[in-house]
């Protein structure tokens, strides 16, 4: 093994946000020609809560990608106030595969933030977070990687 992979520090997670979320009915375009199944989850309300973050939800929603391995893609754009006031838009792509995560029944993303470069948030954009929702719950958890 390469002596530089070595010494490489195992990064950790750090629990930064609970993001509560409302979804509206979904949406589906249905079958693909290209085979798999589109859906489309609007969100009509939420809140994101944590120690360094409060903030409501704006507008954003979730499409899925149902393919016909069993597995879902998410693609996630959520569009959030701050209480200062600041606009924040959040990216997320993971998938979601059932029975197929070990332990884990529900989705799983990568997270970015967008943030004005004045805003108090900023220091979101220089990050690096995960999160996970557990299937059949409003709660995705986003943990900062450290």
């Amino acid at each position: 093994m390469d002596a530089a992979i070595e010494e490489m520090p195992v990064p950790g997670l750090e629990e930064a946000f609970r993001f509560h979320m409302d979804f509206n009915p979904t949406a589906l375009v249905g079958r693909l020609a290209t085979g798999g199944q589109r859906a489309i989850l609007p969100l009509v309300g939420g809140r994101i809560e944590g120690d360094k973050l409060n903030a409501r939800l704006v507008s954003g929603s979730e499409t899925h990608l149902s393919r016909l391995d069993g597995v879902t893609t998410i693609e996630a754009v959520y569009l959030v106030e701050a209480e200062d006031g600041s606009i924040i838009r959040i990216v997320g792509t993971g998938c979601r595969a059932e029975g197929r995560s070990g332990d884990f029944d529900g989705a799983r993303m990568t997270i970015m933030f967008e943030v004005d470069e004045g805003s108090a948030h900023s220091w979101l954009a220089t990050r690096a977070f995960v999160a996970e929702r557990p299937s059949d719950s409003d709660l995705l958890t986003i943990a900062q990687i450290v």
